[in-house]
């Protein structure tokens, strides 16, 4: 039995003082968008690992993984492509721009949203559902493997959600 080859994608949903943290695409596709810190997950990282890199490398912060936000899969350039967004805490409070691929970070209060150039409908929603106290996100579980470190559960049950 052979694996499908597909698209692999994160982002980071960051949530503080009643404010998400967005980007907004320098070039490509989405100039000129906001959306969440994004991006692939590269060869040999867990899909956690890399949502942690990609919101170091696109706004300077660091955090941690809390939970499993949301799930988008699809079928994209004749493959299946699946985009995994996270809830984060920020750990770091300063940040550096990002050189290139960003060309602005910011904080956003839900009344201000709306007003904003999305990269997605899916990303506006995300951010709607995390300021305006329906935010849930799927924790993960304890591992019964041995290697703990690169190896995760997001289950539902009565103990696996959280209000953030």
């Amino acid at each position: 039995m052979s694996g499908a080859v597909y698209d692999l994608g994160v982002a980071v949903r960051a949530v503080r003082n009643q404010s998400i943290l967005l980007v907004k695409e320098a070039r490509g596709t989405y100039q000129n968008k906001w959306g969440f810190p994004k991006g692939h997950v590269d060869s040999g990282e867990t899909p956690e690992s890399a949502a942690i890199r990609e919101l170091q490398e696109e706004t300077g912060f660091g955090g941690r993984i809390v939970g499993l936000a949301a799930v988008r899969s699809t079928f994209h350039a004749g493959k299946p492509a699946i985009f995994l967004c996270y809830d984060a805490q920020i750990e770091t409070q300063q940040y550096s721009q990002s050189a290139g691929e960003i060309s602005e970070i910011g904080w956003f209060q839900l009344s201000e949203l709306k007003s904003l150039n999305w990269v997605s409908e899916t990303m506006h929603t995300l951010a709607i559902d995390a300021l305006d106290g329906s935010r849930m996100s799927l924790v993960p579980s304890k591992s019964l493997s041995k290697d703990k470190t690169n190896y995760f559960v997001y289950n539902v049950n009565k103990h696996s959600l959280i209000n953030l």
